[in-house]
């Protein structure tokens, strides 16, 4: 099993983790979806695509990318969730 972290931008709120597991979770070699609100990230179990992961976030208004060691979120994010859960 390995594991794939992603920068994950938009996420404020836990309706917005919901949607991101929901997002994630029925993607082909996901075991688990591991999501950590306030520094931007998600952890994935498995053996995902990063491709279709990221295609997966993207599609529910959540724009991400692969986690390098050295990358952190981007500081200072505006706007609202993208995710439509209403919380801006």
């Amino acid at each position: 099993m390995s594991t794939i972290e992603l920068n994950v931008q938009d996420m404020t709120c836990g309706a917005c983790v919901k949607h991101v597991t929901q997002a994630l979770s029925p993607l082909p070699g996901v075991e688990a979806v591991e999501v950590d609100l306030q520094a931007g990230r998600v952890r994935v179990s498995g053996k995902p695509d990063s491709a279709a992961m990221i295609a997966a976030l993207d599609a529910a208004g959540y724009p991400a990318q692969l986690a390098t060691p050295a990358s952190a979120p981007t500081a200072g994010k505006t706007g609202g969730c993208g995710g439509g859960c209403g919380c801006h």
